[in-house]
């Protein structure tokens, strides 16, 4: 990853570890909250790469089972494989924050969960539609991970290898 200083502007804004970090938080809580299971960490890769696109992001739905929601948008799969790849740094970074600031914790079977002892994240805080967006589909990802089985077949529905 660059260093902050060789960064594009719109890269250290946009995708910077807080913001990343707060979403990936969303959905380990959701998760842990939905499946009383720690969340699986290779699944943290998988998260950001459907938030922050866009067309994507605009097409996600707790109602809709998520190998249903596969099936009625493979479209949006198309370059998915691609963009997880682009953003694993990206999701490193914000993971390393997450624990770092003890918001999350690493599990004795190296799963994630969030540190009760701490005091948690509001989403109400934010003013800015697409954040607030942002931070309800993170959501919507937890609860899809945590009814979907096993991490084998989240990574098999979105096509990509671990």
């Amino acid at each position: 990853m660059n260093n902050w200083e060789n960064r594009s502007k719109e890269i250290a804004f946009l995708l910077n570890p807080a913001f990343c970090g707060r979403l990936i938080y969303a959905t380990i809580r959701k998760f842990n909250e939905v499946s009383n299971r720690a969340f699986p960490f290779p699944l943290v890769y998988l998260i950001l790469p459907l938030v922050l696109h866009k067309a994507t992001r605009e097409k996600i739905s707790s109602r809709t089972k998520f190998l249903v929601w596969i099936q009625q948008y493979p479209e949006l799969l198309i370059g998915y494989a691609q963009r997880t790849k682009e953003l694993v740094e990206i999701t490193n970074e914000a993971t390393e924050f997450l624990l770092q600031t003890n918001m999350v914790l690493i599990t004795d079977q190296a799963d994630l969960e969030i540190n009760s002892s701490t005091k948690g994240l509001s989403k109400g805080r934010f003013v800015d539609e697409e954040v607030k967006q942002c931070l309800n589909k993170s959501e919507h990802i937890g609860k899809w991970f945590a009814t979907a089985g096993k991490v084998e077949t989240i990574f098999i529905g979105l096509g990509v290898r671990p």
